[in-house]
């Protein structure tokens, strides 16, 4: 068990608000027959997407399971809403080989969008069902839902010749030829495909994927995806604080370095296009992938070493989830930035559920949605900091435990 942090009690109080109002997204989003979880809403709760994300629906387990002893919600209350999206999940929830699809119909499950059946999205949903389990699965009811999501997910199906997951199937297309062939948040998903119970990969897996893609902060190389995102999901589940990767590598030592050198980057761009980008800063930064004025974008940074360029349309915006996933990576910059942002914009970023998912101070353009997997990567990463909840949900569970074992983490 991770002895809780010592925070403040300003800083206890803000992170205690910022779950609450997280956690309430969990409870409004999901439908009130299927709990299933919609991929995003309006972040006045105005309204809710009809369709809902198997991750989303993951980050949801996960936030329910921590819920009792982070007071969110008593026990009786959080497994029995646990029980509800976990039957949906398992009876349904359209699948192709225990692989959800990406996108589902909150109301009856059904695929949403031309959607492909996702191996990373199931395997956020997993981890979901993993701490679920842990938590609540004294009731035999619980466990038996969980265990059968966990072995019917053929992982074997989706692996490729060359050792490497697929991203995906979809009906017309079958296996899609896109594959999990770099640094990314791949970890996730070979780690517990490879300590499956039923359908293991072989640990050999771990080392099939590329690692070429590195940049070097203050003179520390790490390996780079430039969305925040995917140095912080994974770590929201496994506890990678005090183990090592065969070849050596700390991949907590690799985030947190992540997360400076984008805040480095942003204040480099700050002090170079000062008019669009001059509050770009120590104390408001972070890019993930998020909404924007432009629609959806995949954006985050740095992408190279020595360049400070806005790549990829960066135009100022500010993605609040992206510091909030990193509480428990870089506590004092994330706590800094994010009450900062509620500080200083107040209830124009800030309100049912936290944080809109993008603003962009420069414009006064605000977001006028949250989405799951954002509010889901704050309130996840805020409770790791403060008791390491998520962790010790997670880790108990044997397939996190076999995955660290077999592919040789120390």
């Amino acid at each position: 068990m991770t002895p809780p942090a010592s925070l403040p009690p300003q800083d206890e109080a803000f992170i205690r608000d910022l779950q609450t109002r997280c956690y309430q997204f969990f409870l409004d989003a999901a439908d009130s027959s299927t709990g299933l979880v919609s991929d995003r809403g309006a972040r006045d709760g105005s309204g809710f997407s009809e369709h809902a994300s198997s991750a989303s629906c993951g980050f949801a387990l996960a936030s329910y399971a921590i819920a009792p002893k982070a007071e969110l919600e008593s026990f009786d209350s959080a497994r029995e809403r646990s029980r509800t999206l976990l039957r949906s999940l398992l009876y349904v929830a359209e699948h192709h080989n225990g692989f959800v699809y990406h996108f589902i119909g909150r109301a009856d499950g059904g695929r949403r969008m031309n959607c492909e059946a996702s191996t990373v999205d199931t395997a956020l949903m997993l981890a979901g069902v993993m701490c679920a389990e842990t938590t609540f699965g004294q009731d035999p009811e619980i466990r038996s839902l969980c265990q059968d999501l966990v072995n019917r997910t053929d992982w074997q199906s989706m692996l490729s010749e060359d050792n490497l997951m697929h991203m995906g199937w979809t009906p017309e297309e079958g296996l899609l030829p896109y594959q999990w062939d770099r640094f990314s948040e791949l970890t996730i998903l070979v780690l517990m495909a490879i300590g499956a119970p039923r359908h293991a990969i072989d640990p050999a897996c771990w080392h099939a994927w590329r690692r070429d893609q590195t940049l070097t902060h203050r003179g520390e190389s790490f390996l780079s995806y430039p969305p925040l995102f995917v140095h912080q999901y994974p770590m929201a589940f496994f506890d990678f604080r005090n183990v090592r990767s065969p070849n050596g590598r700390s991949y907590w030592q690799n985030s947190i370095t992540a997360h400076f050198a984008q805040i480095e980057f942003l204040t480099q761009l700050g002090q170079r296009y000062p008019d669009p980008l001059g509050h770009y800063g120590d104390k408001l930064w972070g890019i993930t992938s998020s909404d924007s004025v432009s629609g959806y974008r995949d954006w985050g940074g740095p992408y190279e070493d020595n360049r400070f360029e806005p790549d990829r349309g960066i135009d100022g915006t500010v993605v609040p989830s992206a510091a909030a996933g990193g509480l428990a990576a870089v506590p004092d910059q994330s706590l800094t930035t994010l009450r900062y942002q509620r500080e200083h914009f107040g209830d124009a970023v800030y309100g049912r559920y936290g944080f809109a998912n993008a603003f962009n101070p420069a414009t006064g353009w605000v977001s006028q949605d949250v989405i799951g997997i954002d509010t889901g990567i704050s309130l996840l990463m805020a409770e790791n900091l403060r008791s390491g909840g998520v962790w010790d949900a997670f880790m108990r569970h044997p397939v996190a435990q076999a995955a660290f074992e077999r592919t040789g983490f120390r």
